[in-house]
This record gives C-alpha cells, structure tokens and sequence, in this order.
C-alpha cells in the first residue's frame, strides 16, 4: 500500500449529504490502510472553491472529487482551472449525467464516477491515484559531471544510450547522466517505465504511437523522441503498455 504524507483532498459538491458521504467513505478507506487521513476542505461550489484556492498560503490539493452540475461555474470548468494551479492534481468527476464524460475526457480528468457513488468502486480508484501520485511526486537524482539535478520521475521522458554515453531526456532538458544504464533501470522500476531496447528505457505516459521496431514519444511542449523496439520483446511491450493503460483509465 502507497503511504503518502500530508495528503490534501478538496470536495465540491452542491448537495450537502453527498459531501458528507464521499468524506465518510474517503475517511473510512484512509483508516482501512492504516494510512494518516489527508486534510479535508469542503465547498458548495466552484467559484468558492477557486476563491478559496486562489487566494494563496494554502497547501497543494492533491485530489478533487467534483460535481458536474452545480449552480454557476460546473465541475469539469472547476476542474480545469485546478489544473492550471495544480498541475499534478487527481481529479474525479462525479455526476448522474454520464454524457459529461467526453467533455470530462478533454480536461485530462483521472476518474468519472457515477451517483450514487458506489464505496467498493471509489476505493479501487483511490488505491490507483494514490499510486499516480507516487510516481508524480518521486524525485531522481541525475549525477552528471557537473552537477547533480533533481527532477521528477514523471517527468522522465525516456533513457538513452548512444556509445557508452547515457542522456536522461527529461520536460526541462538533457542531462548525460555518469551512471549506467543498468542503473536506470532499477531506478526506474515502475510500471510507467520499460525498457524495450538495451539502449532505451521509455516512459509509456508519452508514448504517441509504436510498430513493431519503433516507438514514438512526444512531450507537451511538442518535442518528440524514437526509441528502438525490438523483436523479442514487442509482445512484452505492448502488454505492459495495456496494464499501464488499464491502471491510468
């Protein structure tokens, strides 16, 4: 189980008894770990919410539960504003309405869950989030001649190996790391990452598309790699790529 420390979850609901509940179940799910309970902060709306959060000196929201219809600004909105103050953040939609879900998509939302929310579901999904949230918060030390830069794993684009020189390809640059490949990879041991070339490890969270001996990776900021794949491991790559897909939706 994923211990996570100062842990903030923010609920926005317009319906006082659907609060409670969704605090209820999340509290219940924290002592059923034994994890620390994470700060609760409950609003009633997205613009108070956002009121709330744009005013500074409060901790980071690590997760949101929304509603979708509420009075005034909706949840998916709501949502994606959060996003912008919090670019790590987990956010569950949670509406009777599913024909939300392909505008909720569209706002990188990580889980829709549908009213009356089902407690056994929410708890899957929450043991997933917290997982994501591992990796996004994980920092790696990259050594290089020069200096040691501390990046998140997330972050991480992929590892590779040209003549005995390996470049830790990251969202803010590349860094020739001075430690082995086969360092990387155990520092790297996590299901996002694969290794699908000796002188490759690729993390599939950018992954845009693959054949059989290539695959094609791109950053948000419209940088894109290739990493060779090889023969012998394409069936392993892909159902490892479909596990981590499976996790992620």
């Amino acid at each position: 189980m994923v211990r996570v420390v100062a842990m903030r979850i923010v609920l926005c609901d317009d319906d006082k008894d659907v609060l409670n509940l969704l605090k209820k179940y999340l509290q219940e799910y924290f002592s059923s770990g034994r994890l620390a309970q994470p700060a609760y902060s409950e609003y009633m709306s997205g613009e108070e919410l956002l009121r709330a959060e744009s005013r500074g000196g409060m901790e980071k929201v690590d997760i949101a539960f929304l509603d979708v219809e509420m009075l005034g600004l909706s949840g998916i909105h709501t949502g994606a504003r959060l996003k912008k103050l919090y670019p790590k953040i987990k956010i569950f939609i949670v509406t009777s309405y599913p024909d939300y879900l392909d505008e909720a998509m569209r706002f990188h939302v990580f889980r829709y869950l549908s009213k009356p929310v089902d407690k056994k579901r929410l708890f899957r999904n929450m043991k997933d989030a917290l997982y994501q949230l591992s990796i996004d918060t994980r920092e790696v030390s990259i050594e290089t001649k020069e200096q040691t830069v501390i990046r998140s794993a997330d972050d991480i684009v992929m590892v590779e190996t040209v003549e005995r020189h390996n470049c830790v390809i990251t969202i803010g640059g590349t860094f020739e790391s001075v430690n082995p490949a086969a360092d990387w990879e155990g520092l790297l041991k996590m299901n996002c990452f694969f290794r699908p070339h000796r002188s490759y490890i690729i993390n599939f969270k950018y992954i845009d598309s693959y054949s059989h001996n290539s695959i094609l990776l791109s950053t948000p900021n419209g940088d894109t790699y290739t990493a060779y794949l090889t023969r012998r491991k394409y069936k392993e790559f892909k159902d490892a790529h479909l596990l981590y897909l499976e996790a992620m939706s």
